[in-house]
């Protein structure tokens, strides 16, 4: 066969193909380019308020795989219950005396505990006056743009160490958990926190002002324990972050934690996703910073505080 027979078939193979495929419609006025369905084009014009709004909608009401609600899988999932729109509450209670690492904690039942204020300045503290505090934001760089979306306190009862913690599943919910946040610090007489005279306090008075609120820390003593390790346990340290802290004075190994800095993009995951799978992981993580504080503080108060590096070598 040469070229022009073969010219010819193809030609009228392809016209058979165009002919059994079918004309393809012209796009009406406004359907755009092929991306979007012709249902689509029937729908009127939105402003990018109003799509934004209807987006942030579906998201909150879409039901997850199991047709269960976004919003009740996170509860279940997290074992909380939800105690404000959008503000849920998870709390775990430890059993006294408890062991982290290799140290026991145990002193809730004692009247008064040595807590290291600042250089020079050790004060003694009902057990049951102090509170525990670490918050997981959105961003790790401060300012008015980073809120905290999770903020867990940590106190001890006669028999019990008890852990709450309040994340915020909204923006919304902010100052609910604010207010949360207030009552149990108003009710301490002394804060005790790792590195937060410098992040997480001053993070939350940010977001008190931001609401217009008075904040809670004015009159309240505050434990910074990064400062006392510092001063007291990290000869021969590399560094003095919480995690070489947990394992050298705590003689405690994280299993399967989430690094601090994927805990903003975890949470984020939730906000546009509604996949409540990545918080669980974030609640355990800032529940064991909780209890490490705890750990640290007895170990603080405790007459060998010096002698505590050599706790890893122990287990």
């Amino acid at each position: 066969m040469d070229f022009r027979s073969r010219l010819v078939r193809l030609r009228s193979s392809a016209g058979a193909a165009a002919v059994s495929a079918g004309p393809r419609p012209s796009p009406s006025p406004g359907e755009g380019s092929g991306w979007g369905s012709r249902a689509e084009s029937a729908l009127p014009a939105l402003g990018l308020g109003e799509r934004l709004a209807r987006l942030r909608t579906a998201r909150a009401g879409a039901p997850s795989r199991g047709g269960e609600p976004p919003e009740a899988a996170l509860a279940r999932l997290c074992g909380g219950e939800y105690v404000a729109p959008g503000l849920l509450l998870v709390e775990r209670r430890y059993a006294l005396p408890h062991t982290h690492g290799c140290v026991p904690i145990a002193f809730a039942r004692e009247p008064d505990i040595p807590v290291p204020i600042r250089r020079g300045d050790t004060r003694q503290f009902a057990p049951t006056r102090l509170l525990m505090l670490d918050t997981e934001t959105t961003g790790l760089a401060g300012g008015t743009g980073t809120m905290a979306f999770l903020v867990g306190i940590a106190r001890f009862e006669p028999a019990a160490l008890v852990v709450r913690q309040y994340v915020v599943t909204g923006f919304s919910a902010e100052p609910a958990m604010l207010a949360a946040a207030r009552e149990w610090v108003d009710a301490a007489e002394c804060l005790v926190t790792f590195n937060g005279k410098s992040f997480d306090v001053p993070l939350l008075k940010t977001r008190y002002a931001l609401q217009r609120e008075r904040h809670p820390f004015e009159e309240i003593a505050h434990a910074d324990l990064l400062h006392a390790t510092r001063r007291r346990l990290r000869d021969g340290w590399p560094d003095c972050r919480l995690k070489t802290t947990e394992e050298l004075a705590l003689g405690f190994t994280r299993i399967d934690d989430m690094p601090g800095s994927e805990v903003p993009l975890a949470w984020q995951r939730w906000l546009r996703h509604r996949d409540p799978a990545p918080v669980p992981r974030i609640l355990d993580h800032n529940r064991e910073d909780l209890v490490s504080l705890a750990a640290l503080l007895a170990v603080l108060a405790g007459p060998t505080a010096k002698e505590a590096p050599l706790l890893a070598n122990a287990r």
